[in-house]
C-alpha cells in the first residue's frame, strides 16, 4: 500500500540552491539533486493529495457519487446509466449493470472517466451482482436453467455449482475468497408457530421468489432460511456463517478481511448485522421499526454505508462499525439503492493526477 510521506523539502531545497557557489561540477550535481527532489515532491502531491472516499449509489436509473464530508450528490459519469454498483474492498475499481440497446452489460470503472464494457450473451438478461476481482475482472451471478451460480468473468468458469440460488458475491480483500447469499439449505416449507394452519395451503401457492432487474427477490409471506456463506475463490471449502430461520442477505466484506456486514429479516423488518468470517461474534448494528439494508464497508474500515426508509423514502446513511453515529447523507424522494465506496484522487484543480470520475 502506498503511503504519502512529507518532509522538510522546502528548507532542504533552499539550502541546496544556496550552496551552488561551490565549484561548477558540484553545483550542477546539487542542482540536479534539487530538481529531482522537486520532481518527487510534485509526484507525491499529484499521487497522494486529495485522495478521498466517495459513496456511489443508484436511483434505478443513474449512478451518483457523494462525499460524506460534503454531501452534495453528483452524477458519477455523465451519460452512463446503471444499477447495482459494487466496488472492490480498496475502492479502486467498481462494476455495475446497465441495459444498453436491448442488451444487459457489465460496466467496469478503474479510475478516471473511462468505462470498459463486457457482455455475457449466454446468460443475458439474467446477469446480476458483478463484484470486482483481481483488478482485471469480476465475479457475478448468472442464471443457469433454473438456478443461479456464481461465475468468473474471465473464461466464464463456475465458482459455485450447487443447484441452488447463489448470488450477491463479495470478494475478500486478498482475492482468495468470496462471501455470498444462498438458499442451498432452505426451510421454505417450514412455518413459524405464528402461521395459522388455515393459511398454509394459500402460502404454498405463492411463488417463492421472483427475478427482478436488480436480482432475486424473495417473497416474505413465506418462511425461508436464506443464509450467508463463504468459500475459497475456486468454490471449495464452503462455510455457512448464518443459520437463523430468516433471510440473511446482502453480505459485504470489511477491508481488513475480518468481518462480514449483512442485512437480515430475522426481526420482521430488515436490520443490519456484522459477524466475523469464522462465524463468531454476531452483532446487531441497527434496531428500529424501519428497513435498514444494503450495507457497504468503507475502504479504510471506519464507516458503513447503508440504505434506510426511516424517514419515508429510501436514502443513504452512514454509521460507525459498531452501529453508532448513524447519519443521513442524501435526501432523495425517489428511493436510492446499492451504496458502495470508491477511493480516488481529485488531483490538482481536478486535472493533474485526477483519478476520480
Amino acid at each position: 500500500m502506498t503511503k504519502c510521506v512529507y518532509w522538510g523539502k522546502t528548507s532542504y531545497l533552499a539550502t541546496t540552491v544556496a550552496n551552488l557557489n561551490f565549484d561548477e561540477s558540484e553545483g550542477h550535481l546539487r542542482l540536479y539533486q534539487a530538481l529531482l527532489i522537486l520532481g518527487v515532491s510534485f509526484a507525491l502531491t499529484i499521487g497522494c493529495a486529495n485522495e478521498k472516499s466517495y459513496i456511489v449509489y443508484d436511483d434505478d436509473n443513474l449512478l451518483y457519487m457523494v462525499s460524506v464530508e460534503k454531501p452534495a450528490p453528483e452524477v458519477f459519469i455523465n451519460g452512463i446509466r446503471g444499477i447495482n454498483p459494487e466496488a472492490s474492498t480498496d475502492g479502486k475499481s467498481l462494476s455495475f449493470i446497465t441495459n444498453k440497446s436491448s442488451r444487459r452489460l457489465v460496466g467496469m470503472w478503474k479510475g478516471g472517466s473511462k468505462i470498459t464494457w463486457y457482455e455475457h450473451p449466454e446468460f443475458e438478461p439474467y446477469i446480476f451482482n458483478p463484484s470486482p476481482f483481481n483488478s482485471s475482472g469480476y465475479v457475478f451471478s448468472g442464471l443457469n436453467t433454473s438456478h443461479l451460480d456464481i461465475y468468473f468473468s474471465e473464461q466464464i468458469r463456475n465458482i459455485t455449482k450447487f443447484r441452488s440460488m447463489d448470488f450477491e458475491p463479495s470478494v475478500s480483500p486478498d482475492d482468495k475468497a468470496i462471501v455470498f447469499t444462498s438458499d442451498r439449505i432452505s426451510n421454505s416449507d417450514i412455518y413459524t408457530n405464528e402461521r395459522p394452519v388455515s393459511d398454509r395451503d394459500a402460502i404454498e401457492n405463492i411463488k417463492e421468489w421472483d427475478i427482478t432487474e436488480r436480482g432475486i427477490k424473495y417473497n416474505t409471506y413465506r418462511d425461508h432460511n436464506i443464509d450467508i456463506f463463504t468459500s475459497d475463490i475456486d468454490g471449495s471449502n464452503t462455510i455457512r456463517l448464518t443459520s437463523a430461520r430468516a433471510v440473511d442477505y446482502q453480505p459485504d466484506w470489511s477491508s481488513d478481511g475480518h468481518w462480514i456486514v449483512f442485512s437480515s429479516l430475522r426481526y420482521d423488518n430488515s436490520e443490519i448485522f456484522k459477524i466475523r468470517t469464522d462465524g463468531t461474534d454476531l452483532e446487531r448494528l441497527t434496531s428500529n421499526e424501519y428497513n435498514d439494508d444494503q450495507p457497504a464497508w468503507s475502504p479504510n474500515g471506519n464507516l458503513i454505508a447503508f440504505v434506510s426508509d426511516r424517514l419515508g423514502s429510501k436514502n443513504i446513511y452512514v454509521m460507525d462499525p459498531d452501529g453508532t453515529n448513524q447519519i443521513q447523507i442524501t435526501s432523495s424522494l425517489s428511493g436510492l439503492n446499492s451504496p458502495t465506496w470508491i477511493k480516488c484522487k481529485a488531483g490538482i484543480h481536478k486535472k493533474a493526477g485526477n483519478t476520480c470520475p
